[in-house]
């Protein structure tokens, strides 16, 4: 076996042919390399490899297609046949030299990760994974094109043969999706497909199904160029090929139906394929069964979502994850939800209840406001996931009631994806036509409104309260007189100074723009989360306790006070000392003047009422002097903290016995950054000095050996 594979080798070397192949796949991938890394500045060496594997169909049956037809064409491999050696170890040398030259560019490549290290932040166990991937997979493709090589002895048929199914191979999940296959034949053609298993291998996962799978396909075309070779074709020759067939599909029958957990590692940096700990626990602690259904056409599924599936599928026995194309089923998703779901939308289906997860809740992407434009911010596949799966198997789910009718704000669609993904349900309540507020009603909202609720709708709402109920209450700016809603307010000790309240404190407002606030922060169990974030309120009201203004001026004030009637205030939010409220809104003079009320003012606070000491009820309100704390554009202006805090006290509020707080993987890229004569250099050191000193030095020593 030696001597046939120096003997490879040298013929590859001595002539033209390992050296295009050389210099054609490093001319490729380095044009790739200059304009995604080097001129794009993107950081993932894998996109390089993804964007080029089409090369290796190409290049592939230039190095192959001469393997054994020329011995055929020539007759000598009646000579290698007859030789001394064992028809096995004649193939193993032959793919061996193949291997080889290779090999040769896969370790010039591996130094490109290497060169970009010098312009920022490169992921190298990503890049060599990649880079394995690939090597894994063009190795595979040698080994077809070495039996295929052995089909005929004309060197053209077995590269034309080889280009055909190796883009057969490629592209038969897309095939398949393109003819509408469904059952058996999508499976066989999804499973055939050699491309599929190193998509996993660019995305950061090191792969040992992938290993396996062309490892095996591997040994299998060299036993089955092995079995070709032999003179005699009868059945035992077919029947072992036949056997050989079945022994491969079992192995990877095997490695697939493994836990993902086991045989998938996750090398990214973004751990987009990783479970948290609430996870593991949640899916620990499932008694029932759950199947996740992911709706996409055949060909089309996310792989990054998929691979995510299979890992939920593997934590837990109770979990099942099959595909659905609403192609081929057309009514399945109606049966479930009336929603119109995207493309790769995820369907978790309980024994009671069911839940869809958009596409679009997954990826969730970001507004820039001052272009208007949106980007791709992160992925929150497991945050919904998890919390879908905690949410159909969860025994009561709490509800949340937006109150109606009063000009209110509207919910943010962020907002209540956010809320959905804690699992509280999000209804809209019109007390004008309903006897009451809901039994089932965990927390009432009352979101900005503009004009005043009525006496009866304040006494339901009273009532509500008086059974332990809580309310959130967003204080939406308006020049009406609302006296129902300041006599809820006055009811549990919260009064509102007149006007709106600007800062005098620089620190504690937005640059020139007075009346953007950012409060002092209160340490509470409702603030734990943001207390060392910001928090903005724009055109806020003052607020102020009752009974703190009632009091004597020596009495100590604390953020925590109770009263004699029950009610315990608690702060959350604070101006400056420097605050003020600015009377007269028709002033063009913001600076604190005659008649304008001085601070310092809660913005938000929290305030309990003891109903039965004995039972332990107590109803909450919750009161934010201006509906922007929800404005999703003042919330992006400090990093999410307004919905951070407001979601806090909603859980608090909740109390439910499962919270599911899984963030967002950032999918943020950091670019690298690269000079125009650095890009320049490395462009033409890797597409053009590179595989040009290769073609010349295969043309000297071909161009040597025909001399003599």
């Amino acid at each position: 076996m030696r001597a046939i594979y120096r003997k490879e080798v040298r013929a590859y070397l001595t002539s033209m042919t390992g050296y295009i192949f050389m210099a054609v796949l490093l001319a490729v991938a380095s044009l790739y390399y200059v304009a995604d890394c080097l001129l794009g500045g993107y950081p993932v060496f894998g996109v390089v490899l993804s964007s080029v594997y089409f090369v290796l169909l190409i290049v592939v049956p230039i190095l192959t297609m001469r393997s054994m037809a020329e011995e055929k064409r020539q007759k000598t491999d009646q000579l290698l046949l007859t030789a001394p050696v064992q028809i096995w170890k004649v193939v193993a040398g032959k793919y061996l030299a193949m291997l080889t030259i290779f090999l040769i560019p896969m370790l010039v490549l591996c130094l490109y990760p290497l060169i970009l290290l010098q312009f920022g932040s490169v992921s190298l166990p990503m890049a060599y994974t990649s880079i394995l991937g690939y090597t894994l997979f063009g190795a595979a493709c040698l080994a077809i094109g070495l039996f295929l090589s052995a089909v005929t002895e004309s060197q053209v048929i077995a590269a034309v043969l080889t280009f055909g199914v190796l883009f057969f191979l490629n592209m038969s999940v897309s095939i398949s999706s393109l003819i509408g296959a469904g059952g058996i034949l999508a499976d066989i053609l999804s499973a055939i497909c050699i491309y599929q298993p190193f998509i996993n291998f660019v995305q950061g996962i090191f792969d040992m199904t992938g290993i396996v799978y062309y490892v095996t396909a591997v040994l299998l075309f060299l036993f089955l160029t092995v079995q070709l070779l032999y003179k005699k074709h009868g059945t035992y020759r077919a029947s072992m090929s036949a056997f050989a067939c079945i022994a491969v599909v079992l192995v990877n029958l095997i490695a697939n139906h493994l836990p993902s957990q086991y045989l998938k590692y996750d090398v990214s940096d973004q751990q987009l394929f990783t479970t948290g700990e609430q996870t593991a626990e949640i899916l620990a602690n499932l008694d029932e069964d759950v199947t996740l259904y992911l709706i996409a056409q055949q060909g089309g599924e996310d792989s990054t979502l998929l691979e995510l599936l299979e890992r939920y599928e593997g934590l837990s026995s109770h979990i099942t994850v099959e595909t659905r194309d609403p192609v081929l089923y057309p009514n399945f998703v109606s049966q479930y939800t009336d929603e119109s779901l995207s493309e790769n939308s995820v369907l978790v289906v309980g024994q009671e209840r069911s839940k869809a997860v958009d596409y679009y809740d997954i990826y969730q992407y970001s507004m820039d406001y001052s272009t208007y434009s949106s980007s791709l911010d992160s992925f929150d596949g497991e945050g919904q996931i998890t919390s879908a799966i905690d949410y159909v198997t969860a025994e009561e789910i709490p509800v949340l009631y937006t109150l109606e009718g009063h000009d209110e704000a509207a919910l943010g669609s962020s907002l209540t994806s956010s809320i959905e993904k804690e699992n509280i349900e999000v209804q809209s309540l019109s007390l004008l036509t309903n006897d009451a507020v809901p039994e089932d009603a965990a927390v009432l909202l009352i979101y900005g409104p503009l004009s005043d609720i009525s006496e009866d709708e304040k006494n339901k709402i009273t009532d509500y309260m008086d059974q332990g109920g809580q309310v959130i209450y967003l204080r939406g700016y308006t020049d009406q007189e609302t006296p129902n809603l300041d006599s809820l307010l006055e009811e549990y000790g919260i009064s509102v100074a007149e006007g709106l309240v600007l800062e005098g404190s620089s620190d504690h407002h937005l640059t020139n723009y007075p009346y953007y606030l950012l409060p002092n922060i209160n340490y509470s169990d409702y603030t734990s989360d943001v207390s060392s974030r910001y928090v903005m309120m724009a055109f806020a009201e003052g607020l102020t306790e009752t009974a703190a203004e009632s009091s004597s001026e020596d009495e100590e004030e604390t953020d925590e006070e109770e009263t004699d009637d029950g009610l315990t205030y608690e702060s959350l939010l604070t101006t400056s000392s420097e605050a003020y409220s600015k009377v007269n809104l028709e002033s063009e003079n913001l600076e604190m003047e005659e008649g304008d009320i001085a601070g310092p003012f809660d913005l938000a606070a929290v305030v309990t009422k003891t109903i039965d000491e004995e039972a332990g009820t107590e109803a909450k309100l919750v009161v934010f002097s201006s509906e922007t704390l929800l404005d999703e554009q003042v919330d992006s202006m400090v990093s999410g903290g307004n919905s951070t805090l407001f979601m806090n006290v909603l859980s608090q509020l909740v109390d439910h016995e499962s919270t599911v707080s899984i963030e967002a993987k950032s999918l943020a890229v950091s670019y690298l950054t690269v000079t125009a004569g650095s890009a320049i250099f490395w462009g033409l050191l890797t597409v053009i000095i590179i595989p040009l000193f290769l073609l010349c030095l295969g043309g000297v020593i071909w161009f040597q050996r025909r001399k003599r």
